[in-house]
Order: C-alpha cells, then sequence, then structure tokens
C-alpha cells in the first residue's frame, strides 16, 4: 500500500508534466544549431528560433545603443551648446530619415533573397545579391556627385536659423562630413541586408554592438581633445562605417564566400527586379522621411534650432519604444517572406495576429509609464537646463503607441511584398503631414509635431486595418508556393 502511495504522489496531475517541456522548447529557440526544416512544424520552429535569436541579438545591441545615447547627448549638448548640439541632432536624426538615400534597393534585396531562401534557390540569392552591390555602388557615386554639387551652395545658416558666430563657420563641414558618410552607408549596408534575409539579423546586430561602443568612445574623444562640429559628427556616423567594412570582409570571405558579390553573377533581370521593387521602398521610404522624422527640420525652421534641444531630448527617451518594439517584431520580415514562399501561411496569419496585439499592448504601457515618469527621468538625465512640457510627453506617448502597431504591421506588409498599398498610405500620409504639422507647430509649440503625425497615421493607417486586414491575407492565400519542403537556408 506504501508503494502505490508512493508510486500515485509521483503521478503528475494533467498538465502538470508540461511545464519542463515548455521551458525545454523556448531554450531550443536560442540554440546557434538550426533544426530540421523537412515538416511545417519544423520549418515553423526554426523561423521562431531565428526570430529569437535575432531579436536577443538586436535587443542588446539596442541596449548598447540607449546607454550610448544616455551618455552621449548630455555630453554633446554639455560641449556642443544649444545651437551645435541643434545642428547634431538634426544630422543624426537625418541618419534614420535618409536610408531612404539607396533608393529602396537594400529592401528589395531583404525580399528578393528572403524569398529565394524559401524556394531553396541558392543561384538567385548569388544574383539579387551581386546585381544589388553594384547597383549600390552606381547609387553611392550619384550621391557623391550630387552632395559635391549641392552642399557647398545651400544656405545652411538660413535653413537652420543660426545665430553664433561659431554655429554659422561649423555648419558647413558638419554637413559635408554628413553627405560623405551617408554615401559610403549605401554599399556597405548591404551585408546587413544580406544577413537579415537569410535571418541571421543576430550577426549583423552584434556588429552593430561593436559600432555603438566605438561612436561612443570617439564622440567622449572628440570632447576631450576639445574638436569642432563636424569631428563630432564623423565619431557618430564614421564607426557604423568601419564596423560594416569589417562584417562584410569576414561575412563575405570566411563565412559565406559562396555570396560574394561578384560580376559575373549580375543579371539584368535580378537588376530589373530590384529596382522596380526598390522604386516602391523608396517611395515609402521618402514619405516616412517626411512623416517619421521631419519633427526636427521643421522645428529648427519654424521655432529655431535652439528649440530641438527641448524637442530632442524627450523624443530620444520615447524613441526607447520605437526600438524595442522594432526589436523584438524586426525578425518577423524576412522569416514571412521565407514562410509565403513555403506555403506556411497558417504560421503567417497566427503570427501576425499575435505580433500586432503584443506590439500594441507594450506601446500602451511603455508610453503611459514615460507620460507619468517623463519629467523626473529627463531631469536625471540632463538637468533641470531643459523645461519639457507635459502636452509633449503626452503627444509623444500617443505617437508611440500607434507606431508600436505600425511596426508590427509594416513587418507583414514587407515580407508579403505588399508595396502597392503601402505606397498609396505612405503617399496619403506625407501629404496630410505636409499640410498639418507646420500649423500645429505654430499653433502648439514642441507638442504639435508628435502630434501630427499621430493624427495622420492614425486616419490614414491605423483605423482601415479592421477592413484591410482580411484582404491582404486574401491575396496572400491566393498565391502559389513556390519553395520545397525540404530546402534549407
Amino acid at each position: 500500500m506504501r508503494r502505490t502511495a508512493v508510486m500515485a504522489a509521483r503521478v503528475p496531475e494533467p498538465g502538470q508534466g508540461r511545464l519542463p517541456q515548455q521551458w525545454f522548447r523556448r531554450l531550443r529557440l536560442l540554440s546557434l544549431a538550426p533544426g530540421d526544416e523537412s515538416t511545417p512544424e519544423g520549418r515553423a520552429q526554426e523561423r521562431h528560433r531565428r526570430a529569437a535569436l535575432s531579436a536577443l541579438a538586436a535587443a542588446l545591441s539596442k541596449v548598447i545603443a540607449v546607454l550610448t545615447t544616455l551618455v552621449s547627448i548630455p555630453l554633446a549638448l554639455a560641449y556642443l551648446g544649444d545651437e551645435r548640439f541643434g545642428i547634431w541632432s538634426t544630422l543624426s536624426a537625418l541618419v534614420l530619415a535618409l536610408q531612404f538615400a539607396d533608393l529602396g534597393l537594400g529592401n528589395g534585396v531583404v525580399n528578393a533573397v528572403s524569398a529565394a531562401l524559401g524556394a531553396g534557390d541558392r543561384a538567385a540569392m548569388r544574383r539579387y545579391i551581386s546585381s544589388g552591390f553594384y547597383a549600390l555602388m552606381a547609387v553611392c557615386t550619384l550621391l557623391a556627385l550630387l552632395a559635391a554639387l549641392l552642399v557647398p551652395v545651400l544656405p545652411w545658416s538660413e535653413l537652420f536659423s543660426l545665430r553664433t558666430d561659431q554655429a554659422r563657420a561649423e555648419v558647413l563641414p558638419a554637413v559635408a562630413v554628413f553627405a560623405a558618410c551617408l554615401a559610403l552607408a549605401v554599399p556597405l549596408g548591404l551585408v546587413q541586408r544580406v544577413q537579415i534575409a537569410l535571418q541571421r539579423g543576430f550577426i549583423a546586430s552584434a556588429w552593430q554592438c561593436a559600432a555603438n561602443v566605438l561612436a561612443l568612445i570617439a564622440i567622449w574623444q572628440a570632447t576631450v581633445w576639445q574638436l569642432a562640429l563636424p569631428w563630432l559628427v564623423l565619431a557618430l556616423l564614421g564607426a557604423p562605417l568601419l564596423t560594416a567594412l569589417v562584417n562584410a570582409m569576414v561575412f563575405f570571405w570566411r563565412t559565406e564566400p559562396g555570396l560574394r558579390p561578384r560580376w559575373s553573377d549580375v543579371q539584368g533581370a535580378a537588376t530589373a527586379t530590384l529596382l522596380r521593387t526598390g522604386a516602391s521602398y523608396f517611395i515609402i521610404q521618402l514619405a516616412g522621411a517626411v512623416v517619421f522624422a521631419s519633427d526636427s527640420l521643421f522645428i529648427a525652421n519654424l521655432l529655431g534650432a535652439a528649440e530641438v534641444a527641448r524637442y530632442a531630448v524627450p523624443e530620444k527617451l520615447f524613441g526607447v519604444i520605437s526600438l524595442l518594439v522594432a526589436t523584438a517584431v524586426g525578425p518577423l520580415w524576412p522569416a514571412y517572406g521565407e514562410a509565403i514562399a513555403r506555403g506556411d501561411l497558417g504560421w503567417v496569419r497566427q503570427t501576425l495576429k499575435r505580433s500586432l496585439l503584443m506590439a500594441a499592448m507594450f506601446s500602451a504601457g511603455a508610453a503611459g509609464l514615460l507620460m507619468l515618469l517623463g519629467p523626473w527621468l529627463i531631469g536625471l538625465w540632463v538637468g533641470p537646463r531643459l523645461d519639457v512640457s507635459m502636452p509633449l510627453l503626452w503627444a509623444l506617448g500617443l505617437w508611440k503607441l500607434f507606431e508600436g502597431v505600425g511596426f508590427a504591421w509594416a513587418m507583414f506588409l514587407n515580407g508579403a511584398g505588399l508595396l502597392r498599398y503601402q505606397v498609396l498610405t505612405a503617399g496619403l500620409m506625407a501629404a496630410g503631414v505636409l499640410v498639418l504639422k507646420p500649423w500645429l507647430v505654430l499653433q502648439l509649440g514642441l507638442a504639435g509635431a508628435p502630434l501630427a503625425t499621430a493624427l495622420v497615421y492614425g486616419m490614414v493607417t491605423l483605423l482601415p486595418l479592421r477592413w484591410v486586414l482580411p484582404r491582404l491575407l486574401a491575396q496572400v492565400r491566393a498565391r502559389p508556393a513556390t519553395g520545397s519542403a525540404g530546402a534549407g537556408s
């Protein structure tokens, strides 16, 4: 009887033995060894593994980026002063806004290579990578020529509404350094796009960690040596260029030499596909620059460059929400593309709904927390020199809530290649922002910039989501699968 009682005591309750198995499955997501992709379940598990690794590495990269921002902004603000810091902050924002400088070719490479991965066509991957590289080199040359012609003649002091002689003297060389780094970043960014397309974004994120640390060291050293504003711009933008170059050499010469860009693999049809897809992404990114990153330009032009500092600091604080959401959902872009190519549409639908819900819940909670704690955190961060208004914090919180949901939605649209819809909504958003944002900035001050963005984005993108989502999913279901069940990476 005692033995029977002991045996009965060891029998787990229904569902009790599943907990260790669930934790074991979750821990397997962090394994570096690839899994079995011969079944739909195995492919789903492998996508989750790659996405989890990429998200974890990206999270580490973003943490380092946030720490770099937390240290570099008060350091640069104290050293540069309000006007020169306004220039530096505006150029920093334009780095993100001008990602369309590659004419959308980088995003076209992500779509094409991820689809080729799903189809198990390595030759197509080589054609797209090589064709994309040489097309990006042509864009780099064009940008360098345009910068050489336009940068010396534009009235930068008037555009930034500068008043001090030091800021007027340093703005032209600072913009010249920015333009040169921007042109070089176009071809050097290809390696990160390829790694993302292959669902190895964790490699790109590891190199980004190194870039952020190197940039912080360079900015600190520039302030120690009392260097001018152009050197701080070079410190901020030069570090990512250097690490991207080393990343490309390691990846294409050691890790994946078979995918190294070669002139012999360039194909006219592949180039045409990238240009066609890239044109759509270019329009989307150009409109996105107007919608998402025009705040500093409008504020500098309408209210003065000194006001940019009062906006940039709280915007950077709320930008942590965007970083975290983008980190979590970013790896889903190539995963959607590969899954659709293989015909694993059940995984696509389930993942999309979950990502939208989780992005909304996290963004709402984080935005509400920063609305309440924002003044205390900003005072702790940069001291009492910046007077931040509560309307600005509430407007930023509303925008970050909408933006978080938009990130999750955009990853599906990108992976599914639904570019016409994105071009339409991006154009409507850009037109609405160009009309509403300057007016609200003049009427409400700094809070008008994020409030205008949130209002336009909500009307154009989020409100129609309930009716648009089922129709777009039906379009994806109607596509024929091109991948083989056993295709691997």
